[in-house]
């Protein structure tokens, strides 16, 4: 069994999803040792939040240990298991990692530690995947070549190894930095070595801190990170491969203060990488040393001055961040997909400072109960009609009446808002007035109106005689182009999005993935509920949207007149459930067809969740992620749908989902899933996993902090 280690410190926002990854492996985890290093965040009861729901092995030591090495040794020293697995508190194990990592030692009995590949994520760049090689038979050549840098770093989270062969060896606790370099040398040094190329481990990288780290004190950084390096002698690592890394290292601090104009420090490290006869004369020594003499010329009369190093995230996070919301329609109460989505970017938001939702329209007439968001409106209910803010409208802009404006910019000067959030391209009339005032805006983009448009409103012959920039979607397209370049950062639902939006319009402006949370996470079941009861018909399929949507309705009669009559054929008692908002005449007339149940303005979905076996949505068009099918998963449905329905959401076909494209097909997949129960047990159980780790809270706190710029 496993001992799974996780040193934390002010966690409560990212514990969640690393412990919701370790889900899928609980039967191979014996403990999960939390090591709370001083935390005030909570997140000791964020992690025991989490635990219960996913049913995990938790325990907690509790305790003011001064560093990421520290807290480690204190999990290692408690730990039983017959193997050890670290994981840091705001990376998260890919699904069935531990299981890949532990058969591939059970496969290999003579193998001491298992290595597996490491996806890399890094805000505004794209994800890089670091793949394990290089490795032979010797345990003394491996960790020499280690330390020369002949293979990757192991990030944690990526190996897995037995406890028996640890022995004495412990991360170095008086150094911050490198001291995961010097702990997976020593145990590289004893133990034999098997790479994989799965990856097991999705992992960030906080440039800033290490930044931070290596320049905050230069020469007593590098001095206590020699040291340890000396330590190593002791395992058998010869002088020079020492020496070489000592070098190694001073060079890239070197290099990080050369970034930050510090030159007169930078020439004093320099000299000690220099002192290794490879970095003696070469092209990177030579290259710093020209640098560092054309900036300290610069300083001498007056120009280039040092630049400050990134201030840390508790500093940035003492001033309590403002944030201002601002809607088409009310958030609150939150019904419609938009209205769900923007009042979760509110909760999210809170939990760094106060928010302000402001919608264009009239308000609905309740209140958050949550005492951090405020509501108001820059319309009221019954209020004469006034002149629009922008005359030429294209046919995605809402109407935004002038009187709107002065409103908006009290509002502003009123509340001083660290970051005004915009709901997408229907408030563009409002993004020039804004960016004056605003000291970080961001364009929330649901959708990419653009295509989106062209996806349900399709151009006439007329309109394809016209030049692409004179059509509808051209002008909208011209539209999304002005405003991502006003903006200072561009939020998107999926990665799908965010790479067409790249396509579109480069990548300039920083574009960040906050994905669509579960709606009413709350209401939700705390864990996999069972399966719903029989006794009202077998299957119970569910579709829940917007009915007077025109993509919704054409679904919900697919679902009524084409597929439900399919699936009556094998399973006779199957029936169907259409529920949302203002049905249209064409969904109102599905009611009188047999085996369909109109549920119309449903207050509470809950039941209907509760008592239903499968979600189907066939959508043959449609923009952004579909929120239902993230609240369908969370009840324990199996979700069938189109890939226009599943579009963005990255759910594996066949294991968390079931990708059907015609009717026939559609029908044919909720056949045969009823057929199979452990197939639709299985599924049942990933889509949960999987939704909870990617669109639970904890996920979407994160998305949130990071594209408000707390990174």
């Amino acid at each position: 069994m496993i001992s799974v280690i996780i040193p934390a410190r002010n966690a409560a926002g990212t514990i969640g999803s690393a412990l919701a990854s370790l889900a899928a492996d609980r039967v191979l985890i014996d403990e999960i040792l939390l090591v709370d290093d001083g935390s005030d965040d909570g997140t000791a009861e964020a992690a025991r939040e989490a635990a219960f729901r996913h049913s995990l092995p938790l325990t907690v030591i509790a305790g003011s240990f001064g560093g990421a090495g520290s807290a480690r040794n204190a999990g290692l020293a408690a730990g039983s298991g017959q193997h050890i697995f670290y994981l840091d508190a705001d990376d998260v194990v890919v699904s069935g990692g531990l299981a890949v990592l532990h058969g591939a030692l059970s496969r290999d009995p003579g193998a001491g530690i298992a290595i597996g590949a490491a996806v890399r994520k890094t805000p505004g760049r794209a994800d890089k995947t670091r793949l394990p090689h290089g490795y032979g038979a010797d345990p003394s050549d491996n960790a020499r070549r280690y330390l020369r840098n002949g293979m990757p770093p192991i990030a944690m989270g990526s190996a897995l190894f037995a406890a028996a062969e640890v022995g004495d060896i412990r991360f170095p606790t008086s150094i911050g930095l490198d001291e995961d370099t010097c702990y997976w040398a020593a145990l590289l040094s004893r133990l034999r070595v098997v790479a994989l190329s799965e990856p097991v481990l999705l992992y960030h990288l906080d440039e800033e801190r290490m930044t931070r780290r290596f320049i905050a004190a230069p020469r007593p950084v590098l001095l206590g990170i020699s040291l340890e390096f000396n330590r190593l002698a002791a395992l058998g690592m010869g002088r020079e491969v020492l020496q070489w890394r000592k070098a190694w290292v001073a060079l890239r601090i070197a290099r990080l203060l050369i970034m930050h104009r510090r030159y007169r420090e930078a020439r004093s490290i320099l000299r000690m990488a220099r002192a290794h006869p490879e970095y003696r004369s070469g092209w990177k020594s030579i290259q710093y040393r020209t640098r560092i003499a054309a900036g300290l010329a610069s300083q001498a009369v007056g120009l280039r001055r040092p630049i400050a190093p990134p201030r840390s995230s508790a500093a940035q996070q003492l001033k309590p961040r403002r944030t201002m919301i601002l809607t088409a329609d009310p958030a609150f109460p939150p019904i419609s997909g938009a209205d769900l989505r923007n009042y979760q970017n509110a909760e999210a938001a809170a939990q760094f400072g106060p928010v302000l939702l402001v919608s264009v329209r009239p308000l609905g007439g309740s209140n958050p109960e949550d005492g951090r968001i405020a509501i108001a409106a820059l319309s009221r209910e019954g209020a004469p009609r006034k002149e629009p803010l922008a005359h030429r409208r294209t046919g995605v802009e809402v109407r935004v009446p002038y009187t709107a404006l002065p409103r908006l910019l009290r509002l502003v000067r009123e509340f001083e808002p660290d970051a005004i959030i915009v709901e997408g391209i229907p408030l563009f009339a409002l993004l020039a007035h804004l960016r004056p005032l605003a000291r970080r805006l961001v364009l929330d983009m649901h959708n990419i109106e653009s295509l989106l448009f062209a996806q349900t409103r399709p151009p006439g012959l007329a309109e394809r005689l016209l030049p692409f920039r004179f059509r509808a979607q051209g002008r909208i397209q011209r539209q999304e182009e002005t405003a991502v370049a006003i903006v200072d950062r561009v939020w998107v639902c999926s990665d799908a999005d965010r790479e067409r939006l790249v396509h579109l319009f480069g990548s300039k402006t920083p574009i960040d993935v906050v994905p669509n949370g579960i709606p009413r996470i709350d209401e939700a079941p705390a864990c996999l509920r069972p399966q719903a009861a029989r006794d009202a018909g077998w299957p119970v399929l569910l579709f829940v949207g917007h009915l007077g949507y025109m993509p919704n309705v054409v679904a919900g009669e697919r679902l009524a007149r084409n597929i439900l009559p399919l699936v009556r054929r094998t399973l006779p008692s199957a029936r169907l459930i259409l529920a949302g908002r203002y049905p249209k005449p064409a969904v109102q007339n599905l009611a009188a067809l047999p085996g369909v149940e109109l549920v119309a303005d449903p207050e509470d979905l809950s039941p209907l969740l509760a008592r239903s076996h499968i979600s189907v949505m066939p959508l043959s068009e449609g923009g952004g992620t579909r929120i239902k099918i993230l609240e369908a998963m969370a009840w324990g449905l199996p979700v069938i749908a189109t890939s226009i329905a599943a579009e963005g959401q990255q759910f594996k076909d066949g294991d968390e989902i079931l990708i059907a494209e015609t009717d026939a097909e559609l029908a044919e997949a909720v056949t045969a899933l009823c057929a199979e129960p452990c197939r639709l047990e299985r599924q049942r159980r990933l889509a949960y996993e999987t939704v909870m780790l990617r669109h639970g809270p904890s996920a979407i706190r994160e998305a949130v902090r990071k594209g408000l710029g707390k990174v």
